[in-house]
């Protein structure tokens, strides 16, 4: 029963909305008529749902607390509880709590119980993670058991984890270690931006697949676990389309460690490490010509250039099925283009008018680059930006994964040799030539 069904509307002297429940099952005790066991069922759900908020805001409050965490089989894989105990506390507390609920959490004891037993063997050499692999909160363990065909969530469970061989410790740079996140979109809230992303890796996992194959032309089995790989990741992207919170927060950074972590159970640990390596040479033969193209603009032009370099490197990788026909045809007309096809000004974050007047000042101490690949947009995007922070006085600092150093090291060596300066002239000593 609803406070509209009392007043017929908000109480607005109480503050009340028309929506608020007035008593649950209140209905049910004073109007003459059946209800249905689903009926009964949901409202007991929300009931029990809603004294569950109210009570962990009261002590929230008592004990000062802005975050709480949930668990629990009444909790776990069941979407309506989630949403009502969240919606209760958002009201309770005026928004000043946040429902968290945690994935895996039918695992706790048990990781506990590993780690501390893993205390014995040094553990500040190594670090532990999750394996998107071989694990879910809600897809079925079962062969026989399609995640879409299950009655209900919870009946099958798994995680598997990976231990790294060196230890991951946070970026010593942050000013504050503890409230950095990395991801800028929660793709469980947004559901367009969901939508459009998981679109784009389904749209590109024929090509990934086919590019896995051609990395390993001498394994006879390649075609067969290539075919695996491309069900399993397909399998899992259909997973969250329909329960996004399948593996906890949902990301684009956690879709592609999905996809790394699929390759790897595949044995694909890189499939395009050779091509980005034959992309360097070519990027590297076309990189003085983009840079006496560069130094020909008057200054604001040619910072306006970098930028648009920049933007087009982000988006110009073999990820992109578009963009992996252009490269097979012609690298060099691929940047090019991708630049022309840029969106024009205001971008959807557009911060350049403020970068312009800031160059105009005192130059950057130092700047931290983050490389998450090579080839074309890092040789063509990224090093000309770098090559005028240098021309500024600015020290250059580049992070790059693991995987990627081995063939960037050849490139990045050099960037120390860019920037000998004799009246206000650039020497280059023929660092390009590797």
């Amino acid at each position: 029963m609803l406070v509209k069904d009392i007043y017929g509307g908000a109480y607005q002297i109480l503050g009340l909305t028309g929506n608020l429940i007035a008593s649950s099952f209140g209905k049910s005790a004073t109007v003459d008529k059946e209800f249905s066991k689903e009926d009964m069922a949901k409202s007991l759900l929300h009931m029990i749902s809603n004294d569950i908020g109210q009570l962990t805001c009261l002590y929230a409050k008592q004990y000062n607390l802005s975050q709480v965490y949930f668990g629990g089989f009444f909790i776990r894989g069941h979407p309506v509880t989630m949403h009502t105990i969240t919606y209760s506390i958002n009201f309770f507390s005026k928004g000043e709590v946040q429902a968290l609920f945690l994935r895996h959490e039918g695992y706790l004891g048990a990781i506990g119980a590993f780690l501390k037993g893993a205390e014995e063997d040094n553990p500040n050499l190594y670090s532990w993670g999750e394996n998107y692999a071989g694990s879910s909160g809600l897809m079925s363990t079962s062969p026989d058991v399609f995640p879409m065909q299950r009655s209900r969530s919870g009946t099958f469970d798994m995680l598997e984890m990976d231990r790294l061989e060196r230890q991951l410790v946070n970026l010593p740079l942050l000013f504050d270690p503890s409230s950095y996140v990395p991801d800028t979109v929660d793709l469980t809230e947004d559901a367009m931006a969901r939508e459009y992303w998981l679109t784009c890796f389904e749209d590109a996992l024929e090509g990934v697949a086919k590019r896995a194959i051609a990395s390993q032309p001498d394994a006879k089995d390649a075609a067969d676990r290539a075919e695996k790989f491309q069900q399993k990741y397909w399998n899992k992207l259909q997973t969250l389309r329909h329960q996004p919170f399948a593996y906890g927060s949902l990301t684009v950074r956690s879709l592609l460690d999905t996809r790394e972590h699929c390759l790897n159970e595949f044995n694909f640990p890189d499939p395009y490490s050779k091509v980005k390596q034959k992309e360097n040479d070519i990027a590297l033969k076309y990189y003085q010509k983009a840079i006496r193209s560069l130094d020909t603009l008057g200054w604001e032009e040619k910072q306006f250039a970098l930028v648009k370099g920049l933007l087009a490197g982000n988006v110009f990788d073999w990820g992109a099925k578009a963009v992996s026909e252009v490269l097979e045809s012609d690298p060099e007309f691929g940047f090019e283009e991708a630049k022309k096809k840029l969106q024009a000004r205001p971008w959807l974050v557009d911060t350049y008018a403020a970068w312009i007047e800031r160059l105009k000042g005192p130059p950057h101490k130092c700047a931290l680059i983050f490389v998450d690949n090579s080839g074309i947009d890092i040789i063509l995007g990224i090093f000309p930006f770098v090559r005028e922070l240098l021309s500024r006085g600015t020290e250059v600092q580049f992070s790059s994964p693991s995987r990627h150093i081995t063939i960037l090291h050849r490139t990045i060596s050099c960037l120390q040799l860019w920037i000998l300066y004799r009246h206000d002239t650039l020497l280059c000593l023929q660092c390009l030539h590797l």
